[in-house]
């Protein structure tokens, strides 16, 4: 596995290795001593995963603190369009977003730090994303940002949102989230 830097404070993209032969493949997702030689949290509390149709946008999602948490995401099958939006009012990238292609072909993560909100749209049906936090879900420290506040821009007709997604507040700069 390797841990490689984005433009954004605390936030990496793994690039996993992954090992096929006659029976299948393997990849390793969490490594402790990858994770401690980064500086990563690499202990997590909760894990999920979401099974989604083609063309499902899930997000803008977060935790406020205490409850916030670094999340790791990954695609076991499919792929998706993952984005990152960052909402540390101190950070120079402060509502600013990260996309990258996640895919069960590219064997791509992505660690988030606390203070992002995160979300994908997926790109295959039957999509399997996991994601594991460093935090358990607290539903009363649960929040979000509306998917179509911020300068992304879904590319498909007709997306999946679920109306909890549709109904998040847009995105204020002049917020303080974390």
């Amino acid at each position: 596995m390797k841990i490689v830097t984005t433009k954004f404070k605390d936030l990496y993209v793994l690039e996993y290795n992954s090992f096929k032969d006659n029976r299948g493949e393997f990849v390793k997702t969490i490594h402790k001593e990858t994770f401690l030689e980064s500086k990563l949290e690499w202990e997590f509390k909760e894990s999920f995963y979401s099974v989604s149709h083609k063309n499902v946008f899930r997000g803008m999602h977060f935790q406020y603190a205490p409850n916030d948490h670094q999340k790791l995401v990954y695609v076991v099958k499919g792929s998706i369009i993952d984005i990152i939006l960052d909402l540390r009012s101190q950070s120079e990238t402060f509502g600013q977003y990260f996309t990258i292609e996640l895919s069960d072909t590219n064997r791509k993560g992505i660690y988030i730090g606390k203070g992002f909100a995160h979300g994908f749209i997926s790109q295959e049906d039957d999509t399997i994303v996991e994601y594991h936090t460093t935090t358990v879900q607290d539903k009363d420290s649960e929040g979000g940002v509306r998917y179509d506040s911020f300068g992304f821009k879904i590319t498909v007709n007709d997306p999946i949102i679920s109306e909890r997604d549709q109904s998040f507040d847009k995105f204020n700069p002049n917020i303080k989230y974390f």
